[in-house]
């Protein structure tokens, strides 16, 4: 019995102790993001009753017991960017004789962070200089990076790998830009306003001719090239260069200039050669470049080189008459006219040379809205020598009233293949309001002998707006002691009238050619168009005396021909006057006429058949 009291005893004492041994719960797993605080309260199953103190302890050092006693605990850890894991966590408890431990999982999500720009945005350009910036993004999650502009002016681009920015500015202002980085996810922006000026510096070059408008073929000549910094910096190693065509012997002296301050200029010489087959025109041949360096930036500028040759085809006069009414024009002169007016050019042409012929001249007069396109050619002028030229043309009668700058272009090429050649500017100032003489002629042109008058037909039109109610007409014959005028004619826009006047001749009228003026007015006196025409009384009429219709003791009677006198076989003059009209008074000088020249032709036969049978003797003796 003692032993069974022992050995209950015991075991009553072992359950006691056994019920005073800390014992941990379940932990269940804690799950946060990164940069979450975790906290972690444990409460003991059992804890201890023998008044002894109670252990706690954990394997993760990132935890901090902020908190505990001999039933309770508390561990916190605020989590990093850098903490994302999942840790398996043990806790330990323990008291003077026993201990317990459990193990728990704790998972801290990664979290995504925004990039974030770095780099300083550039803020200034220069008007036609290259601007660039490099934006540059950083990711603490070393993520890949992608770049874009959001905003920025025309022509701005990015490289959207690298973030470098470029661009051109065109013109001085301020510009708003904004780059945006991202991960994919997160963004970062950067924005700031590019303030462009003009340019610093200001590199120019003058236009250059080399040769001029007196200057010989075949030379070596020289001409002079400004050279300016219209800038606020200095421009350093100046170099010089053309691309002109090497036969041409273009060249610099000096070729580069050191330096030119702002505001300074400086002369350059230019060499060259002016071939033998340069044209006389003015023409380019190339350009001038020069290229320098100022504040780090390339300067460079470029002009025109031209060169020209003396031109040795000139237009030395101009006479243009309209409607047979001439005048002499310079370069630029005006010359009045109508629609449908006659035109008539007569150009002289000099060939200044003094060894080469000029060949295949061409002659032109042109103006495309007056439809003229007249040309003509002269085969050659030897050198020194000139020649003129005739082009007649007809101005439209539906022309319209303006100005017309008409165009008058003479071209050759001389024996070296140059091309020589001048043209001059007239104006046409053309009035639609008119009456013009669309037709007018002489009814016979030439005055037969025994005739003692002509009639003058005249179509005039009105080629204006309006009705013409006062168009006048007057018709002059001085050598012929005629004049006559006609007022108050009727003529409707757009309409024709035919007027036919007979003209007498004088008995005391020259033989010859005899100038009939012609004139058209509108509002009664305002000439607008002049005509002339050509009478001719042939040579050898003479007033006949008596005769005729007015009986043998005269009044006008016509107007005879005295022929040169017929031979009478004596060497004596002829029988007398000759009438070649149709008169009864000249039936008996055409008789005697007739038989002188059947005794002419009766004389050649008789010595053709002497000749013949002399031939004959002489053949047969032989």
């Amino acid at each position: 019995m003692k032993k069974i009291l022992m050995l209950l005893t015991m075991f009553l004492l072992a359950t006691v102790l056994a019920s005073a041994q800390p014992t941990l719960p379940i932990i269940g797993g804690v799950t946060v993001n990164e940069t979450d605080l975790v906290t972690i309260d444990i409460t003991l199953i059992a804890g201890p009753d023998d008044g002894g103190a109670t252990t706690w302890w954990t394997d993760l050092a990132q935890l901090t017991r902020v908190s505990s006693n001999d039933t309770f605990a508390r561990y916190t850890w605020t989590t990093g960017y850098d903490d994302a894991g999942v840790y398996t966590v043990m806790f330990n408890t323990s008291d003077s004789d026993s201990m317990d431990s459990t193990t728990m999982t704790l998972t801290v999500n990664n979290m995504n962070r925004a990039p974030s720009f770095s780099s300083t945005a550039v803020t200034s350009a220069v008007v036609g200089h290259a601007y660039t910036y490099n934006a540059t993004a950083t990711d603490l999650d070393d993520d890949s990076l992608s770049y874009s502009l959001t905003a920025s002016p025309a022509g701005m681009l990015i490289d959207g790998s690298s973030g470098m920015i470029t661009w051109t500015p065109s013109a001085a202002g301020t510009e708003s830009v904004t780059v945006q980085a991202s991960d994919g996810s997160l963004t970062d922006t950067q924005s700031f306003d590019i303030i462009t000026v003009t340019q610093s510096w200001g590199l120019t070059l003058s236009a250059v001719t080399i040769g001029g408008s007196s200057q010989e073929r075949d030379q070596n000549v020289t001409a002079t090239l400004t050279v300016s910094n219209s800038g606020s910096e200095t421009i350093t190693g100046i170099s010089l260069s053309s691309n002109a065509n090497s036969e041409y012997a273009v060249g610099f002296t000096p070729a580069t200039i050191a330096s030119l301050v702002a505001g300074a200029s400086t002369t350059v010489t230019m060499n060259g050669y002016i071939p033998l087959d340069k044209d006389a025109a003015l023409e380019t041949i190339g350009t001038i470049t020069a290229t320098g360096t100022s504040s780090g930036n390339q300067v460079t500028a470029t002009s025109v080189l031209s060169m020209r040759a003396e031109n040795n085809l000139e237009i030395r006069d101009i006479d243009i008459s309209v409607n047979d009414d001439s005048e002499n024009v310079d370069d630029g002169d005006t010359v009045n006219l109508f629609p449908a007016s006659e035109i008539e050019v007569t150009i002289e042409v000099k060939n200044t040379h003094a060894t080469l012929d000029i060949e295949d001249i061409t002659v032109t007069i042109y103006n495309d809205d007056l439809d003229i396109d007249e040309e003509d050619d002269i085969s050659k002028i030897k050198d020194g020598k000139k020649d003129t030229l005739i082009i007649s043309f007809t101005i439209d009668q539906d022309a319209d009233e303006d100005k017309y700058d008409v165009e008058i272009i003479v071209e050759g090429e001389d024996e070296e293949g140059a091309i020589h050649g001048e043209t001059w500017n007239v104006e046409f100032d053309l009035e639609e309001e008119g009456i013009i003489i669309t037709n007018a002629e002489l009814i016979p042109e030439s005055l037969r002998c025994g005739q003692d008058t002509f009639d003058i037909e005249v179509e005039l039109t009105n080629v204006g707006t309006k009705d013409e109610d006062d168009a006048a007409i007057e018709i002059v014959a001085d050598t012929l002691d005629y004049e006559k005028r006609v007022a108050n004619l009727n003529i409707d826009e757009d309409e024709d009238i035919t007027r036919t006047y007979e003209v007498s001749v004088p008995a005391t009228a020259e033989p010859g050619v005899h100038v009939v003026e012609i004139t058209a007015f509108k509002d009664f006196d305002e000439q607008t168009h002049v005509k002339y025409l050509y009478f001719t009384i042939p040579s050898g009429c003479s007033p006949v005396i008596g005769g005729g219709d007015d009986g043998e003791d005269g009044g006008q009677g016509g107007i005879v021909l005295n022929p040169p006198p017929v031979g009478d076989g004596n060497g004596g003059a002829g029988d007398g006057w000759v009438d070649a009209g149709t008169g009864q008074d000249s039936t008996r000088s055409i008789n005697l006429g007739t038989w002188g020249t059947v005794l002419l032709v009766l004389a050649n036969v008789l010595i053709i058949v002497i000749i013949l049978v002399l031939v004959i003797k002489f053949l047969t003796r032989v």
